[in-house]
């Protein structure tokens, strides 16, 4: 199975990096992939849009802003290249196609951003079409897809399956701007619902048995 896995930058670096998550997730990706082809995107998370803020009171356009989020998701996904041991490619890949080449040569492909204007769940989504992925795994700081923002609203409800169409209509209004913070971005929503990829999107605490994710044993959400 070819997975493309996707993690939250704030599961990453909150207040200081979390060095024993990286080490647990990413034995556990280099043991999974003895069966499996994984490409793994990280996401800028709390630290990034701390740069973004700054540089936006500062003065500086959104896509110079957009840049500075790749490299800070650049720098969270090097920290997993660091665990992988030898199946660590040489660099972050910067292109899809970099990525897939690093699959062929049996090593995991690590991403952060790649294009201005879109964030790493687009970035996740588009990677996922190109290499035609089996299943897309997005792990988040909320534990799964709600009926409406459950950090604003306290009757918000957890979704445990839903069609593409449906998250679609839950994620359309998130406004495109450099930072952005949702569950699954609309872009990547709507690449997700055009290529009808299997998603699933869980929080953090399913991290530590990833394989029991992939076997659909979990406690997010199911989209697809």
């Amino acid at each position: 199975m070819r997975i493309v896995l996707k993690i939250g930058g704030s599961l990453v670096f909150s207040d200081k990096i979390d060095v024993e998550l990286v080490k647990n997730v990413s034995k556990q990706i280099v043991s999974l992939s003895k069966n499996h082809e994984f490409l793994i995107v990280v996401g800028g998370g709390k630290i990034a849009r701390e740069y973004i803020g700054a540089l936006k009171l500062i003065g500086k356009d959104d896509t110079f802003l957009d840049f500075i989020g790749m490299e800070v998701a650049k720098l969270n996904a090097s920290l997993f290249m660091g665990a992988f041991e030898d199946k660590a490619p040489v660099e972050v890949s910067s292109d899809f196609k970099h990525a897939l080449a690093t699959v062929y040569l049996g090593k995991i492909p690590v991403l952060g951003g790649t294009h201005p204007g879109h964030t790493t769940d687009a970035v996740s989504a588009m990677l996922s079409e190109f290499v035609d992925a089996d299943i897309f795994l997005r792990f988040t700081n909320v534990d799964g897809v709600y009926d409406k923002d459950p950090r604003k609203f306290k009757d918000a409800k957890k979704l445990d399956k839903i069609s593409h169409e449906d998250l679609l209509a839950i994620v359309e209004d998130t406004k495109a701007v450099a930072g952005v913070n949702t569950v699954i971005d609309p872009l990547a929503a709507k690449i997700l619902k055009r290529s009808n990829i299997k998603t699933i999107v869980c929080g953090k605490e399913e991290l530590s048995n990833i394989g029991a994710v992939i076997k659909g044993k979990h406690k997010g959400t199911e989209i697809g």
